[in-house]
């Protein structure tokens, strides 16, 4: 990639990690806090509520938004066609969601259901005033303001909910505190795009602007459904087959698993979307970043996972208690899916930026119905069984990816495991050193105890640490050297960190034009006095 699209990018991925690190710490200390005050039925409950919601937002989800991104040229008839079709779309699927909340709700023999649907349709609303603003931002890279309006809600999110959880209110707490961290960003982030171009919402629609956004978002509009079949189906069927307290819990063992997946992964593919979009015609440089993205996040996604993986027992029990202790096996396998499908969800942003979005929609189409069976087929054995079939969908849904891209783009499948050859050198001695504690650690502590949890933390860390230290891997070494150089760039934005000596020095030394060298003077051939 170009100097400045690859810098942009970096910076975006480094302005993501800092916001998403913030996210990740409030949402772990919260998910223990509400794990301690409400109850699985609670969250069985609201992940019941969220398959109507999710299914909601793709009904507005026209891939209009998303098009203003990856367009090359976007005029203001864009931006206010998008934003009067997102206002209409938005408000008729607040109407339908209200009005059809009566019957969800009846489906599944609960009448909270009813009123939690109707309070969230109006979240909708918000939605459509800010997902124009929200393009805007993503086009230009501007991720340091978009972070802080998603860090804003969420932080908003997770207050409210605590709060209101403290106070009693049940499921409600998680109904509420979804719409006051929704009001929050929605404000946050109008604001920001405000400040950052001239672009007010007028009444100029166009057609031949609607139709080029059509042409993007017929694609996204119909992946939007798949993907969220994809994303729900196996809530589905636990819900309706195995009942909302079983639901509870296999909700809190995927949300555990997915939540390094959903910060690590997700977030940062909107940096990735805007950066490959600006290299779309360039096949050999969107590989390239490929591939280096893939070698980044198998360096955080591989010790990240096995750690989770052997953690899980003592995680479970300490933090969140007793009554979570069914989630412990089915987190474990799930761990290896949660793996799997880090690398399959990079691919997505690829081709999304390369116009392709009809091949994807097809691939996970194909995926559902691969998810759906073995989901169905593995009831009988409880969740237990459902998250090994999770974890054969998730291979499947590798293979299928790789399939689709290698078709379309000059990647082999030797250059995707390459990209992780150093990784997964640092797991397989990882998982030596944690099989080895946990052998010699049988006659002292047991695998759910306080002591367990953190020799295992200590020990993950050491062992990555260590195997580098002794291996040291070129790519390794690079991508740190690369990222620290970005870092102190990005730490002198920071207002804090910027008016720290050495940081400063840095900074002085980097806009220090080095002196010229001094041209080289030939040397004079030497005379042979023999001669004369």
């Amino acid at each position: 990639m170009s100097k400045d699209i690859g810098s942009k990018t970096r910076q975006g991925v480094l302005w993501t990690v800092l916001f998403d690190s913030f996210e990740f710490v409030l949402n772990f200390a919260s998910s223990i806090i509400l794990a301690r005050l409400l109850f699985p039925e609670d969250f069985g409950l609201m992940s019941i509520a969220s398959i109507a919601i999710q299914f909601a937002r793709r009904l507005a989800n026209f891939g209009f938004s998303t098009v203003l991104v990856q367009l090359k040229e976007v005029k203001d008839e864009h931006y206010d066609t998008v934003y009067i079709m997102n206002l209409a779309l938005m408000a008729l699927v607040c109407a339908a969601l209200f009005f059809g909340a009566p019957f969800y709700a009846d489906f599944f023999n609960n009448d909270k259901l009813n009123l939690i649907l109707r309070i969230i349709a109006f979240d909708f609303l918000l939605k459509a005033f800010a997902s124009v603003p929200t393009s805007i931002l993503r086009r230009y890279m501007n991720f340091r303001l978009l972070g802080m309006s998603q860090t804003i809600g969420k932080a908003a999110t997770i207050f409210s909910t605590v709060a209101l959880a403290i106070a009693g209110a049940g499921v409600w707490s998680l109904v509420f505190g979804t719409l006051i961290g929704s009001f929050a960003q929605r404000t946050a982030v109008i604001h920001f795009a405000r400040r950052y171009t001239p672009w007010r919402p007028g009444l100029r629609f166009r057609w031949w602007a609607m139709k080029e956004a059509f042409a993007f978002g017929a694609w996204v509009y119909a992946g939007a459904y798949v993907n969220f079949a994809v994303k729900k189906i196996d809530f589905f069927l636990v819900g309706k087959f195995l009942g909302a307290v079983q639901l509870g819990f296999y909700e809190r063992a995927f949300q555990i698993m997915s939540l390094p997946r959903h910060e690590l992964v997700h977030k940062i593919n909107s940096v990735l979307f805007s950066g490959f979009s600006r290299i779309q015609d360039d096949d050999q440089r969107v590989v390239k970043g490929l591939l280096r993205v893939v070698t980044y996040l198998s360096i955080i996604s591989y010790p990240l996972m096995i750690w989770l993986f052997f953690v899980s027992p003592s995680l479970i029990r300490v933090v969140y208690g007793e009554k979570w202790v069914s989630t412990v096996y089915p987190l474990q396998v799930m761990c290896l899916s949660g793996l799997l499908d880090s690398f399959t969800l990079l691919f997505q942003p690829v081709l999304r930026a390369k116009g392709l979005i009809g091949h994807n929609t097809r691939r996970d189409f194909m995926y559902l119905i691969v998810l759906g069976t073995l989901v169905y087929v593995c009831l009988p054995w409880g969740i237990d069984g459902v998250a090994w079939g999770v974890v054969a969908a998730s291979v499947i849904s590798l293979g299928l990816m790789l399939q689709v891209t290698m078709r379309k783009l000059p990647l082999t499948l030797g250059g995707f495991l390459k990209a992780q050859q150093s990784a997964m050198i640092y797991g397989l001695i990882q998982i030596g050193t944690l099989l080895l504690l946990q052998t010699l650690s049988k006659p002292y502590f047991s695998d759910d105890s306080i002591p367990m949890l953190i020799a295992v933390s200590a020990l993950s860390l050491v062992s990555v640490l260590g195997a580098h230290l002794l291996l040291r891997f070129k790519d390794v070494d690079e991508i740190f050297f690369e990222f620290l150089d970005e870092g102190f760039k990005f730490a002198r934005k920071l207002p804090v960190l910027g008016r720290l000596g050495f940081l400063q020095k840095k900074m002085r030394a980097s806009k220090t034009p080095k002196p010229p060298k001094a041209p080289k003077i030939p040397k004079a051939p030497e005379v042979d006095e023999s001669v004369e």
